[in-house]
């Protein structure tokens, strides 16, 4: 079903699709965004920004968000000409992890306290969820969002290894669990039921189904799956990309047949 086509050797926090042929990686060590080409392997820019990068956010055509560590900022850049520019930062109130767009409004994953926010571009908040609102613990570590064009917000939670599902109005619709879910990180969406799931202390990739709450594999040790962290998903290519957590990260590609 699917093929490894190569690997780079990078540090990769998280992983944004740009195009067929282009990738951004968030190099989490050297504070850095990579440009990186992936038909023929090679790097061609790279931006330094103001503190390591976390989680990617693709807003349309070459504008990316980019959450920081330690910094309570967002950062939004720009890539055109095969080039990194950086644009205007965001304050934000909390330590951001995930992060998304719905309906041009940023959807956070947000530590100490753990919830999850809806925010304006400008950066004013205008809903939220914790657990006290949700009335149960619900969110311990929100270090994933995905989103659907039918308008569905999905949080990985690495802290409950559970998939949580809300609407646009963040009210939490289901939460899925599942003994293959034991360290739940970065989730794509692939169409409107169904997510890909890298789980890092099973060292697989799986399948949830949303509509019937199946949890399949899809990939594994045996096909050169270590400890993955984000994935991204090229619809056009068919491709999926997965990156590997610890010091030796590398950037793995996988092709549908």
């Amino acid at each position: 079903m699917v093929t490894s086509l190569g690997k780079a050797d990078i540090r990769i926090t998280d992983i944004a699709v740009l195009s067929p042929s282009r990738l951004l990686v968030a190099h989490g060590i050297k504070r850095s965004l990579k440009l990186v080409d992936i038909v023929n392997g090679g790097v061609l820019s790279t931006a330094t920004l103001p503190a390591q990068p976390r989680r990617l956010c693709l807003l349309s055509e070459g504008r990316v968000a980019v959450t920081l560590y330690y910094s309570k900022k967002i950062q939004l850049i720009c890539v055109a000409n095969d080039t990194i520019s950086l644009d205007q930062s965001i304050d934000v109130k909390n330590e951001v992890a995930g992060i998304a767009t719905i309906d041009r409004h940023l959807v956070l994953g947000c530590e100490s306290p753990a919830k999850v926010e809806m925010m304006t571009m400008d950066g004013r908040v205008v809903n939220e969820v914790d657990n006290q609102k949700a009335g149960k613990q619900v969110f311990s570590d929100p270090y994933f969002i995905a989103t659907t064009s039918s308008g569905e917000i999905f949080v990985s939670d690495y802290g409950t290894n559970t998939i949580i599902q809300m609407d646009r109005s963040l009210c939490i619709t289901q939460t899925f669990t599942s003994p293959m879910l034991i360290s739940s990180c970065g989730i794509a969406s692939v169409n409107t039921d169904q997510l890909l799931v890298a789980d890092e202390k099973s060292h697989s990739i799986v399948v949830l189904n949303t509509t019937n709450s199946t949890v399949t594999p899809l990939l594994g040790r045996e096909d050169g799956i270590q400890q993955p962290w984000a994935v991204a998903w090229c619809p056009a290519s068919k491709r999926l990309y997965v990156s590997r957590f610890g010091d030796q990260t590398t950037l793995s590609v996988f092709c549908q047949k």
